[in-house]
């Protein structure tokens, strides 16, 4: 059976410089309720990266000509000394390209690794870097990106493995400018009666003392120490601030009367970056800290007013042609009264405040929701389609975009319908296979011009 989850969106495009778009890191037991003294699990990796400044290959982005070095490993920044021998052998951070969207400029790479590790791992694995686009207003560059998952191979209170939810969302997100935006996040889990939660992404410092001056600023940043200087450089503001990162505050704190700003508003286009030096996070004798956000730690990272709440992210951007950068954690709780996660799955993504658009309307998806019985070994072709709510003459659909597919499916390219000049259509064809028995969801956005 197949279920349809579709989304409606604008769209703009913005080409800059700066490639990486956000994504998570997930992982499950391949079997749960085996009992053994190892465990193999499967890492997958999803990314969503600017296009075609980030080839679509195999091997993202070290395909990418001039990023042969970019290569690195999943890093394990927390309780390191139960990672099931996972600092033996890590997996790398190289996804493979599973689309791409010209007109949206963007791409998504994914790659699931099976790795075995000893019963009763638990540890913290994360993916740094610092290669996000120019963000907030003003614009500040080079900052740092941390996307962190929580293994847990511990038995259940139940007595089996726990298999995390599942968090999927495209990245860019659009908001039009002053304008109440709520941005779902899709999530689903496969242990049935699961609490499943989402909450910001945190800095979570270590236990013991710090020994880097470096680092007593990273955590001042992460707890918001810096207040109001965490989202812009006003004066009086301290250089270390995230807020005076990036801009023209030198010494020890910004003295201009209007605040110290960005040394540059805008982004170079080029395809290459040389990314900052990153944080490190590993310096506790007891616990290191555990860094879910690096520079994008709410609230400083977003507009006032932005809530989260039922895993639903309620925001207004007052200034357009601005990003923001989104870091959310998604917890699956054994039942609705347990405040303690069974894991932690990552989603960071990106939403781009743009100008109030020509076409008001949001595109429709036909059919909005829809569920089909298909048999395995036996091929089914269907069409989804998006109808523009203007005239097509002045907006179209631009691109349907598949946010979570079914392996094994074939996409079509856009079509026109030679019917209807409003409506456009992709036809997708799938031979199921008798692994993929039971339900699985195919979940689709449409973008207009």
């Amino acid at each position: 059976m197949i279920t349809y989850t579709l989304t409606l969106l604008y769209y703009f495009v913005l080409i800059d410089g700066k490639h990486f778009n956000g994504g998570t890191i997930q992982w499950e037991p391949i079997s749960p309720y085996a009992n053994s003294s190892t465990v193999p699990i499967t890492i997958t990796q999803i990314y969503s990266w600017a296009y075609p400044t980030i080839s679509c290959a195999t091997n993202v982005p070290i395909s990418t000509s001039g990023r042969s070095n970019a290569n690195a490993n999943l890093t394990c920044t927390a309780d390191c000394s139960t990672d099931g021998g996972y600092s033996t052998k890590p997996v790398n951070i190289l996804t493979d390209c599973t689309s791409t969207s010209s007109a949206l400029g963007m791409m998504t790479s994914e790659r699931s690794v099976n790795i075995t590790l000893t019963a009763d791992a638990h540890f913290y694995l994360s993916y740094m870097g610092s290669a996000w686009v120019g963000l907030n207003y003003p614009a500040q560059t080079g900052l740092q990106w941390s996307i962190t998952t929580f293994i847990d191979l511990r038995l259940r209170d139940d007595g089996f493995i726990n298999t995390p939810p599942v968090a999927s969302v495209v990245s860019p997100q659009y908001a039009i400018v002053n304008t109440s935006t709520q941005i779902k996040i899709p999530v689903s889990d496969a242990n049935v009666g699961d609490d499943v939660r989402c909450r910001w992404s945190k800095y979570i410092p270590g236990v013991n003392r710090r020994r880097r001056s470096v680092e007593d600023k990273h955590r001042q940043n992460k707890r918001g120490g810096c207040g109001s200087c965490s989202s812009w450089c006003a004066k009086g503001c301290s250089c270390s601030c995230s807020g005076c990162i990036g801009t023209t505050c030198n010494g020890s704190s910004c003295t201009k009367n209007k605040g110290c700003p960005s040394l540059s508003t805008t982004v170079a286009t080029t395809t290459t970056e040389t990314p900052g030096t990153l944080a490190s996070t590993i310096s506790y004798a007891t616990r290191q800290a555990i860094d879910e956000c690096g520079s994008i730690c709410y609230p400083g990272s977003l507009p006032n007013g932005t809530t989260l709440s039922n895993c639903t992210l309620s925001f207004i951007g007052l200034v357009p042609n601005t990003w923001y950068a989104v870091a959310i954690q998604v917890e699956d709780f054994i039942n609705s009264s347990s405040n303690t996660p069974m894991s932690s799955v990552p989603v960071q993504f990106l939403i781009y405040v743009m100008p109030e658009p020509f076409c008001p309307q949001s595109p429709q998806i036909i059919p909005v929701t829809d569920c089909m019985e298909v048999l395995t070994g036996i091929a089914k072709s269907f069409n989804i389609y998006a109808m523009t709510m203007c005239d097509p003459n002045d907006v179209d659909i631009d691109e349907i975009v598949v946010t979570n597919g079914i392996s094994g499916m074939v996409i079509g390219s856009l079509t026109k319908s030679s019917s209807n000049s409003s409506l456009s259509y992709k036809t997708f064809t799938w031979t199921p296979q008798a692994n993929q028995i039971g339900l699985q969801e195919l979940c689709v956005v449409a973008f207009t011009e």
